[in-house]
């Protein structure tokens, strides 16, 4: 069977903006773990059939719609800031037509470059419910400490108030991931950086633009020694995308009243092959 693939040009455009007053906009901003690779269902589809089963009518937004190609750049790797990013890659075949693939997140993507992007993006691609999954990356790859983590997902939250001043945020804290060698600094960062995370919510969220902890790592079933919810040591495999979506659907119902019961893991999930580890 064919994979669905990417349709639409990956250029920034602002048609994916109409809508309805009833129609929640929401824009997913993340890394490889929220783009996901070709072939792959990703949470994003998980958490867009859960906005459906809720009867929540939602418009996805953003410049990208695709997974990223087969062989994708390593994860560390910054290409995404150069050039266009590798957007064309298809989903799992029994995706549903209907789901709307639009989305900000990019295969190596680092907090610390979206927060000088998101203005723009969300000036093209008007949201009024952010998903934010990001900064594994930085720490990962040495783009920053837990500290330096924190402040570039703060400055991209205050970026992203300048371009909407009512928009919500549900931000995710960072998983950990499989035990890598001479790594020893990656699970003890992460942790510092989901600590001051949770500290930082409450002092950045507003009556006008509330944000709520997305409790990730309690919820994806990955750590230093084993990680069931990945492929790879990290990336979802098909019960870590419902992994990953049931933890953004327990706090847009906690948190936010937005739907009535949390995504509930079906008994059986579909699998999907991985024979590629990409590092990272």
């Amino acid at each position: 069977m064919a994979l669905m693939n990417d349709a639409k040009k990956t250029e920034p455009t602002s048609t994916d903006t109409m809508q309805d007053d009833s129609t929640l906009r929401v824009m997913i901003v993340g890394d490889s773990m929220s783009q996901g690779k070709e072939g792959d269902y990703t949470w994003r589809y998980r958490i867009w059939e859960w906005f459906r089963a809720q009867n929540i009518a939602i418009q996805m937004v953003g410049p990208y719609t695709g997974t990223a190609p087969s062989e994708p750049q390593a994860h560390g790797e910054l290409q995404a800031t150069l050039g266009q990013p590798k957007t064309s890659g298809g989903y799992a075949p029994d995706v549903s037509p209907d789901f709307d693939r639009h989305h900000f997140a990019v295969w190596g993507r680092v907090a610390a470059v979206d927060k000088d992007l998101i203005y723009d993006v969300l000036s093209a691609h008007q949201a009024d419910l952010m998903l934010l999954m990001l900064g594994f990356n930085d720490m990962a790859w040495f783009q920053s400490d837990a500290a330096g983590t924190l402040d570039s997902i703060r400055t991209l939250v205050i970026n992203a108030r300048a371009a909407n001043p009512n928009l919500k945020f549900a931000i995710a804290n960072v998983p950990q991931r499989s035990f890598i060698p001479g790594r020893e600094d990656l699970p003890i960062n992460t942790n510092i950086y989901n600590a001051l995370l949770h500290n930082a919510i409450s002092e950045w969220s507003t009556a006008d633009s509330p944000i709520h902890l997305v409790e990730l790592q309690e919820n994806y079933d990955c750590g230093p020694s084993a990680c069931p919810a990945g492929y790879d040591g990290l990336h979802p495999n098909a019960a870590g995308e419902f992994q990953i979506a049931r933890a953004f659907s327990l706090t847009l119902v906690n948190g936010f009243g937005i739907g009535g019961s949390p995504l509930t893991i079906p008994d059986h999930v579909p699998e999907r092959s991985h024979s590629t580890s990409f590092n990272f």
